[in-house]
């Protein structure tokens, strides 16, 4: 046995051997000599100090790499920024469009149009001097307010033909002044009626607008007075004789119908876009309506960028459509003509929604002296055209009057078709008037965002992903481990 102080060092190598008494010897491994351990111990000192050096060359291209990483992690975030800009402006400028929601609207599901008749031009049947200035009065005031053919044939002798209607308001202007018995003459106005190919009762189907004093007729239109309760109605066809049709004695009791003014229009407005003026016998309006309805994320667009108001807008601001655009005009014509119009009330309208003489302090009434300035800048009080043409020579200018329509509303477009009937279908007794649906489909527009919150956002991630390669994960496991109880544990 050997002591421990003969046990072998860690350094060398322990060699037992078994002598022949069986007894265990140690001995020592060879010595190779102290020449080998000195170059052992100058060759690790060598090697420690190469990687010292190593690992500060490490460490200042470490350094470097990292200051270098700097200026373009700088170029990626402005980068980032500059396209999260570009995606914005899709959202915030370019956000709505209108696209074709269906192409095989049934007509049914859609209300027919109001349809307004106004005789415009009448011969008074009484000879008498009174009676026949007063209705060529009245039909100067009716060209000139509407704009018919007959406008532009008047001149400035003949509005100084009358000076004792000077101060009287054209507006006010009607057969009523005259012949008490107009407003209750339906029954000899029409001739006969049909709705739907189905004969009714003239004096049921129509009623009297009290907005032109009784003397003109509206069918279907919930801005009338008293109108039907079962108003706005519906066709479910197409074609002749399908929707509306009236026959209207030419000849009445106390004057002659020399033209009809037709107008066809949306049931919950006033007025329409284009009214058919006819002197024929028969007046063919075929009607192709245009359905546009908005999703309910673009109301919170503002209304300039939208271009049209929803119900609860309308009820908030007091008006339809129709009444902003008289507003318009009234202002258009106090500005041209420096008067203002005693603009008919529509039964449904509030009263401070109107606009009165009142109005405008110390502005007087428009009378008839007043008419060459409107007729010189072709001012039809009645139009429902959102755009006043001012042009003069060749310089082509207009003025908008800013009145947007309702977000979910049907376009009555029509066309006009007229003939003059022989005397042998007609005898020049009555003028037939026909509305129908053109087509018994029709397109439905849709308006809907264009660039949602959810698109900008997910905009916004991917641009950020893919430039920068910022994540909401990684930026969550970087936060995590500034914390060192949320901090991932390390191997060994």
């Amino acid at each position: 046995m050997f002591s421990a102080k003969d046990k072998p060092s860690p350094v060398t190598k322990s060699v037992l051997r078994l002598s022949e008494m069986g007894e265990v010897e140690w001995q020592p491994e060879p010595q190779l000599g102290n020449d080998d351990d000195d170059v052992d111990e100058k060759g690790s000192g060598k090697q420690i100090k190469s990687k010292k050096n190593d690992k500060k060359r490490n460490n200042k291209w470490l350094s470097v790499r990292r200051c270098a990483r700097i200026p373009l992690k700088m170029v990626f975030a402005i980068a980032t920024v500059y396209v999260c800009i570009l995606s914005s402006e899709r959202y915030f400028y370019y956000w709505v469009q209108t696209t074709i929601e269906r192409t095989d609207v049934h007509v049914s599901e859609i209300n027919f149009p109001a349809v307004t008749i106004i005789p415009m031009s009448v011969t008074n049947l009484n000879a008498s001097n009174e009676a026949q200035r007063h209705t060529r009065v009245f039909n100067m005031a009716r060209a000139v307010l509407w704009q018919t053919p007959d406008a532009v044939q008047l001149d400035k002798h003949s509005f100084e033909e009358f000076p004792e209607y000077a101060d009287v308001d054209p507006t006010a202007l009607d057969m009523d002044t005259v012949y008490d018995s107009f407003q209750d003459a339906c029954k000899y106005f029409f001739a006969e009626c049909s709705w739907r190919r189905k004969p009714m009762n003239c004096c049921s189907l129509f009623r009297s607008v009290s907005t032109f004093k009784g003397f003109a007729y509206v069918f279907n239109s919930v801005r009338c007075e008293f109108p039907d309760e079962t108003w706005p109605w519906s066709a479910s066809a197409s074609g002749s004789l399908s929707g509306l049709n009236v026959k209207i004695h030419r000849n009445q009791n106390f004057f002659n119908i020399n033209m009809l003014g037709v107008i066809v229009h949306e049931p919950t407005q006033q007025l329409g876009h284009s009214i058919a003026y006819s002197t024929e016998d028969r007046i063919v309006i075929p009607v192709e309506p245009l359905r546009f309805t908005a999703e309910a994320d673009v109301k919170a667009r503002p209304v300039q960028m939208r271009r049209c108001l929803f119900e609860s807008e309308i009820v908030r601001l007091g008006q339809s459509r129709s009444e902003c655009i008289y507003k318009c005009h009234v202002q258009y014509i106090l500005k041209k003509c420096n008067c203002t119009v005693n603009l008919p009330r529509p039964v449904t309208t509030r009263m401070e929604n109107i606009t009165e003489s009142s109005y405008y302090n110390g502005t007087k009434l428009c009378g008839v002296k007043h008419l060459p300035c409107f007729n010189d800048n072709r001012l039809s009080l009645f139009s429902m055209s959102n755009i006043i043409e001012e042009s003069r020579d060749n310089i082509f200018t207009t003025v908008d009057c800013g009145c947007f329509p309702q977000c979910d509303h049907t376009q009555y477009h029509s066309s006009t078709y007229t003939e003059r009937l022989s005397s042998v279908e007609n005898n020049n007794s009555v003028i037939e008037i026909d509305v129908y649906f053109q087509e018994e489909t029709l397109f439905s527009y849709r308006s809907m965002l264009r660039f949602t919150l959810i698109d900008l956002m997910v905009s916004y991630g991917g641009i950020a992903g893919l430039i920068m390669g910022i994540s909401v994960l990684g930026w969550v496991n970087a936060i995590l481990d500034h914390f060192a109880c949320c901090r991932l544990p390390s191997d060994g």
